[in-house]
């Protein structure tokens, strides 16, 4: 789109009895102005990158980016491997393999084989060839703010705590990104940019009404009509930076300014407040607020790449690891040069994870991962299961937070088979954290002996590890992950297949798929079992069933039992029977008698591993891996995180020492 200018969405006043058009017929050659750094971007239409004029007419690409690393950590190094050959997981747009026998691929094309087809990438367990010693970013994509970090940053811009960018239109997750940030997926529609300038409109008024104008600046608790255009520039010049995370020029805040005036000169019933807000809606629906614009600086050593220094990288890890702007001492850490370097990157990252933003941040990666945000909403047959209820349903997904938390930012003590704060740990950790509804509700058996737990906050108990260890045997995860009265073992092998081994088990197209009739069997295993005999489905149901049938001594709302009930439709007659609760783990060696010991089989597997550091990359990155490009950065981290044992804070830290993260390609 070279030559396009900028087209914002028009300005709206409240209050002052204006045709919308009209302001925005009014006002808007503002921002048509060439800028000193000039962007040309269409809100609607752009979504793979953004053409930024630098010195002339010619364009570069520019956005986050990613690609292999070579930034500290030895890329050729082991990787992690599995049974029978590398475990380099699923993560792009396509291939998918078994992990018996042979490698899983890493997926970038279109075909794919099932889980129990051969590998389509590299045969026979090789571990692939790369030369990581040249800079290769990969794939530089703009990226749009996500709904959640649109919130986070017009709270932490504005003091808006209304979380306004709920009204936006849904995000779409790519087939691989759970996250809804892939920036593939990102091309805004007509219905997006009308809801930009709505939204806006909603944020500006409310930070210009009453007291909340003089939050803007001191300026604006004293106006007068001798001074309130100085305070309209004040506004500007303080929050125009902000707001685009970037120096912003004299020109460019003088062109705001302009605005305010143009504005405020509509009529005489135009108040401050209107012109102010005028300017605020403006920088809010600009591409430079909503959009992540980076141009980078030339690297001598290759020019096919830009490094991310200063202001940009500064963005880079607020979005990263707090999924907000900047704040006040990042911007200064950024203008100190302190963000140039890898090691200036890393040491401002461990701060940054001590900040509690970070643990929002990993609270909301776990809310996109695990099957507990619908929770609080979960309904049951009140006549099946009379204690459960939304508070129930609130209070485990409070658990399963508590457990994430603790394990991952305070825990120091091994309680178990692994290192505190790795993921094996997260998976097999002996404790959990209750209050004293949720304890009443699993029971006193779910816990070490001896064990009470009284009023609303959440106490550390150990478990009795003959009913549930770790992650996946919390009652969140096993309810959560049920979507009715009954267990559906398809359902949860396929979530633990999927997403966390990086499996791609989908169901064949033109396929209907229902579960059995509850007449068909006394247990899920029998009635499952007869439904999964069909030759066209039992290729997937071999790997899929014996992972979900390990957690069948967890009911739909996650509470333990030893027998399942069944009544005979015909005769009426009431039959409990003993749960088998047998199952295995795709490429991994050993059986387990239920889902204690099929978790820790899951703990000891590389793909697991490999998996959840996909999916990190993938959020941090904001698009889906590519097979080809992403190979080297891929490597590093994997490598990165197998050698802290797979600790998830060594990981986050990891994921800022690639060229993906440093910096970005110019193609």
């Amino acid at each position: 789109m070279p030559g396009r200018p900028v087209d914002l969405p028009r300005v709206a006043l409240r209050g002052v009895g204006l045709d919308r058009a009209e302001v925005g017929a009014r006002a808007r050659w503002v921002f048509q102005a060439a800028r000193a750094t000039p962007l040309v971007l269409a809100l609607a239409g752009c979504t793979g990158g953004v053409v930024v004029e630098e010195n002339g007419p010619d364009g570069v690409n520019a956005g986050s980016g990613l690609g292999p690393g070579s930034s500290g950590m030895d890329p050729s190094s082991g990787g992690a491997s599995g049974q029978g050959g590398s475990m380099v997981p699923s993560m792009g747009g396509g291939a998918t393999s078994a992990p018996v026998g042979g490698s899983t691929a890493m997926g970038s094309g279109g075909n794919s084989t099932g889980p129990a087809g051969g590998s389509t990438g590299m045969p026979g367990g090789a571990t692939p060839s790369m030369d990581c010693t040249a800079i290769t970013p990969g794939p530089s994509p703009l990226r749009r703010l996500t709904t959640h970090e649109y919130n986070n940053t017009v709270r932490d811009l504005l003091g808006d705590t209304t979380s306004p960018g709920h009204a936006l239109p849904a995000q779409a997750d790519s087939k691989h990104n759970l996250f809804g940030n892939d920036a593939n997926e990102q091309t805004p529609s007509p219905l997006l940019v009308e809801k930009y300038q709505s939204v806006a409109e909603g944020i500006a008024a409310r930070a210009t009404e009453g007291a909340a104008l003089g939050r803007l600046h001191p300026c604006a608790t004293n106006v007068t009509p001798q001074n309130e255009e100085a305070c309209a520039r004040s506004i500007a010049s303080t929050i125009a930076p902000r707001a685009w995370r970037r120096v912003v020029s004299a020109e460019e805040t003088e062109e705001l300014v302009e605005l305010y005036r143009s504005v405020r000169a509509l009529s005489s019933s135009v108040t401050f407040a209107s012109g102010v807000a005028a300017m605020l809606e403006a920088l809010l629906q600009s591409p430079e607020f909503l959009y992540r614009v980076e141009h980078g600086v030339a690297d001598s050593s290759n020019p096919a790449v830009r490094r991310i220094v200063g202001r940009e990288m500064a963005t880079r890890l607020s979005y990263l690891l707090w999924q907000t702007m900047p704040d006040e001492a990042l911007f200064q850490a950024a203008d100190a040069g302190m963000l140039d370097t890898p090691d200036g990157v890393l040491s401002q990252a461990r701060a940054m994870l001590r900040d509690p933003r970070a643990r929002s941040t990993v609270a909301f990666f776990f809310d996109n991962l695990l099957p507990i945000p619908d929770l609080p909403a979960l309904t049951r047959d009140p006549e099946l299961f009379p204690t459960f209820s939304s508070q129930i349903g609130v209070a485990m997904r409070q658990e399963v937070q508590r457990l994430l938390e603790y394990e991952i930012f305070e825990n120091t003590t091994q309680e178990g088979t692994y290192p505190a704060g790795s993921w094996p740990a997260l998976l097999t950790a002996p404790y959990t954290f209750v209050n004293e509804a949720l304890f009443a509700y699993y029971g006193s058996n779910t816990f070490a002996p001896g064990t009470t737990v009284s009023g609303n906050g959440f106490h550390k108990v150990s478990l009795n590890t003959n009913q549930r260890l770790g992650l996946l045997t919390l009652g969140g995860v096993t309810a959560g992950g049920t979507t009715s009265n009954r267990t559906n073992p398809v359902l949860r092998g396929t979530f633990v297949l999927n997403k966390l081994m990086c499996f791609d088990i989908q169901v064949p197209p033109g396929l209907s798929v229902a579960p059995p009739e509850p007449y068909t069997g006394k247990t899920a295993r029998e009635r499952f079992t007869k439904h999964s005999e069909d030759p066209t489905c039992a290729a997937c149901h071999r790997q899929i069933d014996p992972v979900g049938f390990a957690f069948e001594n967890y009911d739909a709302v996650g509470l333990y039992r030893e027998t399942e009930r069944w009544v005979d439709p015909m005769t009426n007659v009431v039959y409990d029977t003993p749960i088998d609760a047998s199952g295995s783990v795709p490429g991994v060696d050993g059986t387990a008698k239920n889902a204690v010991e099929l978790v820790q089989l899951l703990a000891t597997s590389p793909q697991v591993g490999s998996c959840f550091a996909s999916h990190w990359m993938q959020f941090a990155y904001g698009r889906s891996l590519d097979r080809n490009a992403d190979a080297c950065n891929i490597h590093e981290v994997e490598t990165a995180f197998a050698g802290a044992s797979y600790d998830i804070k060594t990981l986050l830290l990891a994921l800022t020492q690639t060229d993906a993260f440093l910096y970005r390609s110019t193609e």
